[in-house]
């Protein structure tokens, strides 16, 4: 057993409710909060974690990364998403081949540094697979499924299930096998109908990148616009596989990641129980020109996530960095009552989007924990904004109640 104490506890719950000079009793699970000493009375054989006047909350969820893209710095083109997309295809053999080792290695220490306990990794070719198992961090690891051409899904879909059973011979309660259907423009519905069936059956979470841009947008609403020219480097007369509605049907019944969701207009046909969307403002601004709706998605109430994506569309893995981006394109918000948002949007709602029992320090949750400096306010209300503002890495993570260094 441990008790940790410290100035103040963010336990991150749907209240937002803040402890102040309280302490935290746990193993793998939190067990209990309260007074130190009345803790220490409970388990006077526990090991003490005095964090003085420091802020604990629970550790980060970093839901959507892309650890095979992590060696690009300046080789990736922004600013379009078509032509960030042609340069994706250009680059990906190179940076995949440096993405091995040290530098994803280095892109997973720079997210435990930053106070992330758990990310939802996509994996493109099962580079990041060894890393990921090796890591230290809770990892749901998506293998990832696309394929446009009929004449190759049969060679898309055994390569898929190679990697998943790859990965699944890896899983433990701190690596989680799951799947991501690419894109609606860039998966056949027959791989998307077969990979849907496959996490319904095998009860996996699955995630999707959905109307990222407007070149999707106009290409699935009417058939027309950028990508009809670009898709006809792989089909002689390309044509849109599903509609808004269609696509989104694929998911019914499955726990379900809906990453941007920048051009979604429909949100009240997402399931509320089931499906999440995962906001990632730095990638939106550099490759889409457009920030997601976040009224529309609070008012139709849609679970919502903050991730950073990979780097190769943002300068940083590190969530207190898209934290700050989001405190400032969300300007209709109070800055106050947003900053809570965005803390709850980082541990919270991604707990629940990945189906697991911690994102809060309530009684019963996982006990990963994260301890970051503390700092003095003349208002202890602006604690979670002036967190945000001027956090860049963690003191301490805690995960499963065991130290991390």
């Amino acid at each position: 057993m441990k008790i940790l104490k410290a100035k103040y506890i963010l336990i991150c719950d749907e209240n937002f409710t803040v402890l102040k000079n309280k302490s935290i009793a746990f193993d793998d699970k939190i067990k209990k909060t309260g007074d130190f000493k009345e803790l220490l009375t409970l388990y006077p054989d526990a090991e003490i974690y005095d964090f003085g006047d420091d802020i604990v909350m629970p550790g980060l969820i970093n839901s959507h990364t892309h650890l095979e893209f992590s060696a690009n710095k300046t080789n990736l083109i922004y600013g379009d998403f078509i032509k960030w997309v042609e340069s994706i295809v250009k680059n990906r053999d190179d940076l995949s081949k440096k993405a091995k080792g040290t530098i994803i290695k280095n892109a997973i220490n720079s997210l435990a540094n930053s106070g992330v306990t758990t990310i939802g990794e996509i994996s493109s070719f099962g580079a990041s697979l060894k890393e990921c198992v090796n890591s230290p961090l809770r990892v749901v690891y998506f293998n990832e499924l696309l394929g446009a051409n009929e004449s190759v899904v049969e060679k898309n879909w055994d390569n898929f299930l190679k990697r998943f059973e790859n990965s699944n011979k890896f899983k433990n309660d701190l690596f989680i096998p799951a799947a991501s259907i690419h894109a609606p423009y860039s998966t056949h519905p027959i791989l998307t109908k077969r990979l849907c069936e496959f996490a319904r059956k095998n009860k996996i979470l699955i995630s999707t990148h959905f109307l990222e841009s407007n070149h999707e947008n106009l290409w699935l609403r009417k058939g027309s616009g950028e990508f009809k020219k670009w898709l006809k480097n792989f089909s002689q007369n390309p044509k849109p596989f599903y509609s808004i509605k269609e696509f989104i049907e694929n998911f019914e019944g499955i726990k379900t990641l809906f990453i941007h969701c920048v051009y979604l207009k429909e949100f009240e046909i997402l399931d509320k129980k089931l499906h999440s969307i995962i906001h990632c403002a730095y990638s939106n601004r550099l490759l889409s020109k457009k920030s997601l709706n976040l009224k529309e998605v609070l008012k139709n109430d849609i679970n919502l996530c903050i991730a950073t994506d990979g780097l190769s569309s943002n300068i940083s893995l590190n969530l207190f960095d898209e934290l700050r981006a989001n405190l400032l394109i969300h300007k209709d918000f109070d800055l106050q009552n947003l900053a809570k948002f965005l803390l709850l949007a980082s541990t919270l709602n991604p707990a629940k989007a990945l189906n697991l029992n911690l994102g809060s320090l309530e009684v019963g949750k996982i006990a990963d924990i994260a301890v970051f400096k503390g700092f003095e306010v003349s208002d202890e209300k602006q604690i979670p904004l002036q967190l945000i503002l001027n956090t860049k890495e963690a003191k301490n993570i805690f995960i499963k109640g065991e130290k991390i260094k």
